[in-house]
C-alpha cells in the first residue's frame, strides 16, 4: 500500500468497462489515476469471458504499475450457501483471476445465528489461505451484521461503511453503534456514491466539490481518531452530475481532488 491512512479506494462497475466490449461503455479501469490506493472489481454477474481475460492480461497490471491494489468482491450470500467452502469460493472468484490483490466481503443485512457461524468459519477459513500479504475486507451499510463483523475484527484489514446519502454527523452515530471498542479508526474508510444512470440520488456529489457531502467525508474522521480513508461506489461515473444518465468518459478529478483533500 502506498499510504496506509488517507486511503482513497473505489468501487469499478465491471459492466461498464470497456472492455466488456459493450459499445456504449466509454471507461477503462486502467486509466483510474494513482491517486487511487485500491480498486475494487464489482461485476453483476453478466460479464463476458472476454472481460475477465482482458481483466487478467491487461487491466491488473495496468493498475500495478501504478502501485493501485485490484481486490474482488463476493456477496456474503455466497458465504452463507449450504455446502458453501473457502476452497470453492477460491476457486471461483479468486484463483480464477491471477494478479488479484485479496477479497472484499459485501454484507448489507442481519444473518441468522446458523448462517452467521458458517460465514464467520469460511471468513477465518478465507483469511488462512489468502496469508497476511494479501487484502481481507468486509464493506458494509448500517444493516450489516454487526455480530459477525466484530467477531472478525483481527481478521480484516479493513471495514468499509457504505454512508450514500448520509452526513458526517450520521456515520459517527453508526461507527459507535457498530464499531465502538472494537475496530480501530485506521481500518474504517467512510464511502459516497457517484451518480449511476437511472440510479438513487443520493446527494453526495452535488456540484460544487467543496460542498458535497464527499468532501465531506474526506476531511472528516471520527472522534476516536484518525479514518483510513474513504471510498468511492461507481467511480467510472466520476464527475457526472446527479440526475445525467447518459455515458461519458473521465479523468477522475473528483477521485483525484478528494485524494488532495484527504492528504492536504
Amino acid at each position: 500500500m502506498k499510504d496506509q491512512q488517507n486511503i482513497m479506494a473505489c468501487y469499478f462497475r465491471c459492466w461498464r468497462d470497456i472492455a466488456t466490449g459493450d459499445v456504449e461503455n466509454k471507461v477503462s479501469m486502467a486509466a483510474l489515476p494513482p491517486e487511487v490506493d485500491i480498486v475494487f472489481v464489482f461485476p453483476d454477474g453478466n460479464e463476458p469471458v472476454q472481460y475477465w481475460d482482458t481483466l487478467r492480461d491487461e487491466l491488473i497490471p495496468a493498475l500495478h504499475a501504478k502501485q493501485i491494489k485490484v481486490v474482488r468482491t463476493v456477496a456474503i450470500d455466497e458465504l452463507i450457501k449450504p455446502g458453501a467452502s473457502a476452497q470453492a469460493l477460491l476457486d471461483r472468484f479468486y484463483y480464477s483471476t491471477p494478479g488479484l490483490d485479496g477479497l472484499d466481503i459485501d454484507i448489507e443485512h442481519t444473518l441468522s445465528t446458523t448462517e452467521r457461524e458458517q460465514a464467520e468459519q469460511i471468513s477465518r477459513d478465507l483469511r488462512r489461505e489468502l496469508g497476511n500479504e494479501k487484502l481481507f475486507v468486509y464493506d458494509a451499510n448500517e444493516n450489516g451484521d454487526i455480530a459477525l463483523m466484530r467477531a472478525l475484527e483481527p481478521l480484516l484489514d479493513y471495514i468499509l461503511f457504505q454512508a450514500y446519502g448520509q452526513n458526517p454527523t450520521s456515520v459517527q452515530a453508526h461507527f459507535d453503534r457498530m464499531f465502538e471498542g472494537i475496530f480501530s479508526p485506521t481500518k474504517f474508510l467512510v464511502g459516497f456514491s457517484f451518480y449511476e444512470e437511472r440510479g438513487a440520488k443520493w446527494g453526495d456529489v452535488t456540484q460544487p466539490l467543496e460542498t458535497s457531502t464527499a468532501h465531506q467525508y474526506a476531511i472528516w474522521n471520527p472522534t476516536q481518531g484518525s479514518k483510513a480513508g474513504i471510498f468511492s461506489y461507481a467511480v467510472d461515473r466520476d464527475g457526472v452530475k446527479e440526475g445525467d444518465d447518459a455515458l461519458y468518459p473521465t479523468t477522475f478529478e473528483w477521485t483525484k481532488a478528494l485524494k488532495g483533500a484527504m492528504t492536504g
